[in-house]
């Protein structure tokens, strides 16, 4: 990991429902625990830093780089660096459909303002994956960035 420059947001387009379990772990309304740590075929995990369960707790999923970002760029982050430079937040929703709970909807700008305070960065350093890579992400879906941008301050 570089110096760390922000905080890039995802939802994991996973299962509908369910729970995660990793070796003895288990992990309530976090159905994609296993793939956010260990990846998926054609991508190595793991594939986020942090994760946030459908009840708005948050997961640590690993420490150092992870392979969240791709190829992408915005003017303050050197483009395609951001598996290097941004903290990776995958948050449980399928995606598809506004699947969002109430306690996501508070606990996501939240829990990203507590990293950003943390790091002494300001709330416009919080953005989707839509925005690294307009065109070719949409997540995290069903989110006003702006509006995201705006509880997190």
């Amino acid at each position: 990991m570089g110096e760390v420059l922000g905080v890039l947001t995802h939802h994991t387009a996973g299962p509908a429902s369910g729970d995660g379990t990793y070796g003895a772990l288990t992990v309530p309304g976090y159905p994609s625990l296993r793939v956010v740590v260990d990846g998926r075929p054609g991508l190595d995990g793991p594939l986020c830093n942090l994760g946030l369960t459908r009840a708005g707790v948050w997961v640590v999923a690993a420490a150092g780089q992870a392979w969240h970002a791709g190829n992408g760029s915005i003017s303050w982050c050197p483009a395609n660096q951001g598996n290097s430079r941004l903290i990776g937040v995958e948050a449980e929703s399928v995606g598809t459909r506004d699947d969002w709970t109430g306690a996501q909807r508070t606990n996501y700008p939240r829990g990203v303002a507590a990293i950003l305070s943390h790091l002494g960065l300001g709330s416009w350093r919080a953005i989707g994956h839509k925005e690294w890579a307009a065109g070719r992400k949409v997540d995290p879906a069903f989110w006003d960035m702006g509006a995201f941008r705006a509880d997190v301050a």
